[in-house]
């Protein structure tokens, strides 16, 4: 009788359906990377992700990149060869290097696209540190307050081997309060290099200094659970910054453009604006061509060596290239 029980048992729990998730196409994704992509976002809405029997149809397109990323993959390999990498090093490379891409429509909010070559939950990178946006942030915590405020259009440039205070690097009040904006609270206010957002809050970011207008990036359209909906997405937006402050922070993303990517001019395509920030291992570059705002996330560091902590880094210069070619390679 137990053994009737136990197969009985077995069959039922072999019987129970997975949740499914779908593309915006309706086409099932089975993608794991963009499976914890979705999950992520599940957890932000307080949806347990493993409560099954769930249906999540999201925004994303099912179109693929990969032949023309794994292109650029291996530009970067060849160039870092030339650098500081070696033959035998290629190895440590294609385990190392990863990058991921999330791609946000203006107008709607929608995550339209995501990718990421990080197959290995347990190395993923969900978030970036914001002590390299630091600038940016305090310019729209100015422009918010007082759109008459007076900056110095390079700003925004960093200049070389630049000495940065350690008072420059705390969260004061204002800027808190600009934040909380974006749903960032509980800061921790002794240092920016203490904070981390995830990509697509760093997207959000970007996008409202661009255009005026806070929109949240989503990437759920709806939950359903045996057909009755449990989440429905309600999107919505409300202006940040007056004309004049969003003139003004559009100069001075031009001038940071301008003057941190002039090398890489004629290879911009269809680029209104640009930021790029990150740490001595990985680098975050968010584009706006108008139309669709483009994170792309390159980790640099290439371990060579695990028992004796060896790491080589891919080139600063070129790292910075990359996520140009990234973005010319994806672009909507």
């Amino acid at each position: 009788m137990k053994i009737l029980w136990f197969f009985i048992l077995l069959l039922i729990i072999s019987c129970q359906k997975e949740n499914v998730y779908y593309y915006s196409d309706n086409h099932p994704i089975k993608d794991s990377t963009v499976i914890r992509f979705v999950e992520r976002e599940m957890q932000t809405l307080k949806i347990d992700s493993k409560e099954k029997n769930l249906k999540i149809f999201t925004t994303l397109d099912s179109i693929s990149y990969k032949n023309n990323l794994d292109s650029i993959r291996a530009k970067i390999l060849e160039k870092a060869l030339s650098y500081n990498l070696k033959q035998e090093d290629k190895k440590a490379f294609n385990d190392w290097f990863r990058e991921k891409i999330i791609v946000v429509d203006n107008k709607t909010g929608k995550t339209i696209h995501f990718y990421s070559s990080f197959k290995n939950a347990k190395f993923d990178r969900y978030d970036a540190n914001i002590g390299s946006l630091r600038k940016f942030i305090r310019l729209g915590t100015f422009l918010a307050e007082n759109s008459a405020s007076e900056i110095p259009q390079n700003y925004l440039f960093n200049y070389g081997y630049q000495t940065v205070s350690s008072n420059s690097l705390t969260i004061n009040e204002k800027e808190a309060k600009f934040l909380s904006q974006f749903n960032l609270k509980n800061l921790k206010k002794e240092g920016y290099f203490y904070n981390n957002i995830s990509f697509l809050k760093a997207a959000e970011i970007f996008q409202t200094l661009n255009s005026g207008t806070l929109r949240e990036p989503f990437v759920i359209n709806k939950i359903l659970d045996k057909n009755k909906p449990v989440y429905i997405q309600h999107s919505g937006s409300r202006k940040i910054f007056s004309e004049e402050s969003a003139e003004k922070i559009k100069k001075h993303l031009q001038y940071y453009k301008e003057h941190s990517f002039g090398i890489f001019k004629n290879e911009l395509k269809d680029t209104q604006s640009l930021i790029l920030f990150g740490t001595n291992l990985d680098q975050c570059l968010i584009l706006d061509d108008g139309k669709f705002t483009y994170l792309i996330y390159n980790f640099r560091g290439i371990v060579t060596d695990i028992q004796k902590k060896k790491v080589k880094e891919i080139p600063f210069q070129w790292v910075k290239k990359s996520g140009i070619l990234y973005y010319n390679a994806i672009r909507k």
